[in-house]
């Protein structure tokens, strides 16, 4: 009884999943007891790394042109920067050889009023300088002669300076004696006054050859905070 259930129950299967075959079969929505193979197309990966190194190149070209502009543009801000202080230095060398100039002829005439209707052999001109020559010298160890009285003196003076005032020069005559004349020495007095060229030139008739004029003087010295006294 039992055996003939099972072949009963065997054979309604049976004949249910053949209709149910059949059917799918027949039906264009049918279900897929096997799926469709998935397909892989390579074609575009080629063409694709192509691009990209294309793209890395055109990266590599535009930074080099970037590079080599920017390198350009700073060469052009150094030529630009040296042509702009060239012309700064042309501009200051030419008021430097007036000043030069202007002091050349302020000095010659001092020159002649301090020489004149004196018997004078030979006399080595003095120097006109500037505060860097002036600050060279006495980094040197020359001597700076203040010219200045000595009230002058006392309120302040180059480091080291000696004071013999050009005003009460016969006074001091024998200090100015006393000294080498073949060694450097240079004359100042205050930005307001003469008596610097006036002591050179006088230490130039004594036989002084080596005299130099710093005619910024005292005050150009203090304001330049050089040492002082």
């Amino acid at each position: 009884m039992i055996k003939k259930t099972f072949l009963q129950v065997t054979a309604i299967f049976a004949l249910t999943l053949l209709v149910g075959i059949f059917y799918n079969l027949s039906n264009p929505k049918r279900i897929q007891f096997i799926a469709d193979e998935k397909s892989v197309d390579f074609t575009q990966s080629d063409s694709l790394l192509n691009a990209l190194r294309i793209q890395d190149s055109l990266s590599r070209t535009a930074d080099s042109i970037r590079n080599s502009a920017q390198s350009r543009e700073d060469s052009l801000k150094l030529a630009l920067e040296k042509h702009k202080q060239d012309s700064i230095l042309a501009a200051v060398k030419n008021d430097s050889l007036k000043r030069v100039h202007d002091s050349l002829k302020t000095v010659n005439q001092k020159k002649e009023d301090s020489v004149k209707n004196a018997q004078v052999t030979e006399i080595v001109k003095p120097v006109d300088i500037k505060i860097d020559f002036a600050k060279a010298l006495f980094d040197k160890k020359y001597r700076f002669i203040d010219a200045r009285d000595e009230a002058d003196y006392n309120a302040g003076h180059v480091q080291g300076a000696m004071n013999i005032p050009y005003h009460e020069i016969e006074k001091y005559k024998d200090r100015l004696s006393g000294l080498p004349k073949d060694q450097v020495y240079v004359t100042y007095c205050s930005a307001a006054c003469d008596v610097s060229i006036d002591m050179a030139y006088y230490m130039a008739k004594m036989g002084f050859k080596k005299v130099y004029i710093f005619h910024g003087g005292w005050d150009e010295w203090k304001t330049a905070g050089y040492p002082a006294n």
